[in-house]
């Protein structure tokens, strides 16, 4: 099994497996970068805008995958085809 590290991102935790950063790549996580979620049901927090939210629960192409329009509690559905 790989080693497991932790890091802290102020108070929350990230947890990878043998986790290998190129120097020669350099890359930025921010607060504002959007989000891939998922959850029961419709979403209702707040999340940066870009973000996409797909209902584990849900049982029509309406209610299946969703964005966030505005960076925070809005989000607007998607209509699947199938």
């Amino acid at each position: 099994m790989p080693a497991t590290n932790t890091i802290d991102l102020s108070g929350n935790s990230l947890i990878v497996s043998n986790l290998k950063i190129n120097s020669d790549t350099p890359f930025q996580v921010t607060a504002t970068a959007p989000q891939v979620l998922a959850g029961s049901g419709a979403p209702s927090l707040t999340a940066p805008k870009g973000s996409i939210y797909t209902n584990v629960t849900a049982s029509t192409t309406t209610t299946r995958l969703y964005v966030n329009t505005d960076g925070a509690a809005t989000w607007a559905n998607f209509t699947a085809s199938a």
